[in-house]
């Protein structure tokens, strides 16, 4: 076997977008997050594609993407279902510690075989990332969406920066970079935007900024962003509607008055009433026990994990 550090083209990107749905299909859960699956199809000095041959194979039998460098560096990586057992896996996680020692390789629903990989490769299990789940039909009545005093809420598009009507003087964007970047300082895939990376993340065409939720705290001179929900939805042709709280941040300055859950609750309501999702999905760090708690008490529950695993 060998593998080899390639650029990626159309044709191979169909490859590996193949393999990674053979794979799925297998094990009942995506090997590619969404955003290594994005990058597939757009160029970035950021990102490394490696590909792992088996003998005796015309196309590729694994792949592996290293993301970034240094501290924040990350990897993920898929192997065929015809092609397991050969030591592609170990192939293709060498490679990428050779490439980049420090790297995060995560391992998508903490799957058996992935564990045996790390175990004997000697890696060190680094992050719990857990996916909860809740649904519409069975879970518990949403908190009556009540902010605190001076707190308005309302979405992303009723801002007037954004074309909208509301909170003039509040530059939307640049105040939802800061509450991002300020309440995610120390996650090594959301915190440290760019204005760059946040607009090209709101151009995307599954987001509506009706649907992105914000906490406004009108008491000063000029209004101020508190905490956003970020809401997504998936709408699969002949599948149920699902939504994901895909991403929740709260000023830590504007810690404490229950925005939170004030701001979950919202979004939430939105995917089910309005959507109408008949779950949601969200990914919390496991070590996040304040906010596993809120989640548990809006009615989520955990459904499975994914783990990184590094260099000891």
């Amino acid at each position: 076997m060998t593998v080899d550090e390639r650029s990626m083209d159309a044709a191979t990107a169909d490859l590996v977008e193949a393999m990674a749905g053979e794979a799925e299909t297998l094990d009942g859960v995506a090997p590619l997050g969404e955003q290594p699956l994005r990058a597939l199809r757009s160029p970035s000095a950021r990102v490394r594609h490696f590909l792992a041959s088996a003998r005796g194979a015309d196309e590729p039998a694994g792949y592996a993407q290293l993301t970034g460098s240094g501290p924040g560096a990350s990897a993920e990586l898929v192997v065929h279902p015809g092609h397991r057992r050969q030591g592609l896996g170990t192939a293709l996680v060498r490679a990428v510690l050779e490439a980049e020692p420090g790297v995060a390789v995560w391992a998508h629903g903490d799957l058996p075989a992935a564990r045996a990989l790390a175990d004997g490769m000697g890696l060190a299990r680094t992050r719990d990332l857990l996916m909860m789940r809740r649904r519409a039909a069975d879970g518990p009545t949403l908190p009556d969406p009540r902010p605190a005093e001076g707190i308005e809420t309302g979405t992303l598009a009723d801002a007037a920066s954004e074309g909208g009507q509301r909170w003039r003087g509040l530059d939307a964007r640049a105040e939802f970079l800061r509450v991002n970047n300020a309440a995610f300082s120390w996650h090594p895939e959301q915190g440290g935007w760019s204005r760059e990376q946040l607009d090209e993340r709101l151009a995307v065409d599954w987001v509506d900024p009706g649907a992105v939720f914000l906490a406004v705290d009108v008491t000063g001179a000029q209004p101020t962003l508190a905490g956003f929900h970020w809401t997504k939805t998936v709408a699969e042709p002949g599948e149920p509607v699902e939504g994901e709280v895909y991403v929740v941040a709260v000023d830590p300055a504007e810690q404490g008055r229950g925005l939170g859950g004030l701001l979950t609750a919202i979004g939430v309501a939105h995917l089910e009433d309005t959507v109408g999702a008949e779950s949601v999905v969200l990914y919390v760090e496991g070590d996040n026990t304040p906010a596993v708690r809120t989640y548990e008490r809006l009615g989520f529950a955990v459904e499975h994990r994914d783990v990184t695993y590094a260099s000891r």
